[in-house]
């Protein structure tokens, strides 16, 4: 089947919309072996395309793409919340060529400027062959100026990397859109580079998850503008995402909150002011005073935090991660894809923006400093954490009542592992409610009250440590 441009390819996309699996199947003549790529592969077959690795966009004219999306628990607005359920793998990184090439004629590029996106809902309850596309959309980078400028500076990163010889040093977090992601059968799946004796993971271009749940809300589903820091793609040509915001920020560096608020005419006294200041700084308004709806935050999974360090250099506060459901963490493996702790932190990179008192009980704006978990700090002391969290799932929690209060022997702050484990849930709750959770095992309790089901604890979360952030921070407070 031969198409003649990216139209008549997203005109036949369109034709597959709302047809369960199991009808594509038999009407294309399909024998699926499997589920995992089934829906993939029912895409390609729609057009009359057979599997292959070849390097040129699937149909000449357009990339073909299948990819899941899920439905979130939590609803804002009342109205339901959608995510990708992970990342768009696109084609496989040669690190060989990839030196040689620059972005515009890449491989990459080549493959995929223009992307063919089939949109299908992932529903657990429901038989893979009752699956269906919900939406479709044509992709075009070049189209996008502002996703065009980040994800070319992405591909530079990882090519720099290469060209020294750190193919082995990838990770998804040193990049914002387009990541390196690992792509084999296993961790032993080896290559070799150009510049280095050391083989490095086979690895492949990828859009993050957080990047397509942002187009799947934004563009896909909604019709959303997001709030964004980058008002013109010409702002950040030739700078990373991270030196452009360094920019906007560094002419406050030094000056008090006082200063401040004057200078952007904030009235609020909120007890977040910090949150308020901060978006000003990067040229927000301040109808929020969260960070939540940033575009380039989402797309990136970039996760800002404020930071208010005392005279004496400490911060009082840990750091909250999402909380986790206790028989899902107890049903995960630490390597395998579907390791939410893993995958988030492997994914994100957080913002920290510190703040100081100094001796006159001023508080400075002292900087902003970006930071990705180390690879060896999160397969080591942070799967130590996790797997002590899921033993402890699976075998019983220990709960014991005490002087009105109910201690856990989960991992605490004062263990010093980089993170640990407490309530996230805003009330205490040992019985079904939103507040708590249903344990994998019920809890083994120590002076249990009446009213309390061994089966439901309070909703946790993992909370990276304040020494942690403070030991990032270290160079900016002095």
């Amino acid at each position: 089947m031969k198409f003649k441009n990216k139209e008549e390819v997203h005109n036949k996309a369109i034709q597959i919309l709302n047809k369960p699996q199991k009808e594509l199947v038999e009407e294309l003549n399909m024998h699926i072996k499997g589920n995992k790529n089934a829906m993939g592969d029912v895409f390609e077959k729609w057009f009359g395309k057979e599997k292959d690795s070849a390097s040129q966009p699937d149909l000449g004219v357009a990339e073909l793409k299948a990819t899941p999306f899920k439905k979130l628990k939590t609803t804002k607005n009342g109205k339901a919340q959608y995510s990708a359920k992970e990342r768009l793998v696109l084609n496989i990184i040669n690190y060989f060529d990839l030196v040689n090439e620059d972005f515009e004629h890449s491989h990459f590029m080549n493959k995929n400027n223009n992307l063919e996106i089939a949109f299908y809902e992932y529903i657990n309850e429901t038989s893979k062959d009752n699956w269906f596309f919900k939406y479709v959309i044509m992709y075009q980078m070049e189209k996008s100026p502002v996703d065009y400028e980040v994800i070319k500076n992405d591909w530079e990163t990882i090519k720099k990397y290469v060209k020294q010889g750190k193919a082995e040093e990838l990770s998804e977090g040193l990049t914002n859109y387009l990541a390196a992601c690992t792509k084999g059968k296993n961790h032993n799946s080896l290559r070799d580079q150009p510049y280095s004796k050391k083989r490095a993971k086979q690895r492949a271009f990828s859009f993050k998850a957080s990047f397509m749940t942002t187009i799947l809300r934004n563009y896909v589903i909604g019709n959303k503008n997001n709030k964004a820091i980058i008002k013109d793609p010409i702002e950040i040509k030739g700078k990373s995402l991270e030196e452009l915001i360094k920019d906007k920020v560094a002419p406050y560096v030094g000056k008090s909150t006082k200063t401040l608020r004057k200078q952007f005419n904030i009235t609020s006294k909120a007890k977040n002011i910090n949150n308020i200041i901060a978006r000003k700084m990067l040229g927000l308004d301040d109808s929020k005073n969260s960070f939540k709806g940033i575009d380039e935050f989402e797309k990136a999974s970039i996760i800002p935090k404020t930071i208010q360090v005392g005279q004496n250099k400490k911060n009082k506060e840990s750091m909250s991660l999402p909380p986790f459901k206790f028989k899902d963490l107890s049903e995960q493996n630490w390597d395998n894809e579907d390791c939410t702790l893993k995958n988030y932190l492997k994914e994100s990179k957080f913002l920290f923006v510190v703040f100081q008192e100094d001796e006159n009980n001023n508080v400075i704006f002292k900087g902003i400093i970006f930071h990705q978990i180390p690879i060896n700090v999160l397969d080591n002391q942070i799967q130590q954490v996790w797997l002590d969290t899921q033993n402890k799932l699976k075998e019983g929690i220990k709960l014991n009542y005490k002087k009105g209060r109910v201690h856990n022997n989960f991992i605490k702050l004062k263990n010093q592992l980089v993170v640990h484990v407490r309530p996230h849930a805003s009330k205490a709750c040992y019985k079904k409610s939103p507040y708590s959770n249903e344990l994998p095992t019920p809890a083994n309790w120590i002076n249990k009250p009446s009213d309390y089901d061994p089966k439901y604890m309070t909703t946790q979360s993992f909370w990276i440590n304040n020494s942690y952030i403070k030991s990032v921070i270290k160079d900016l407070i002095g």
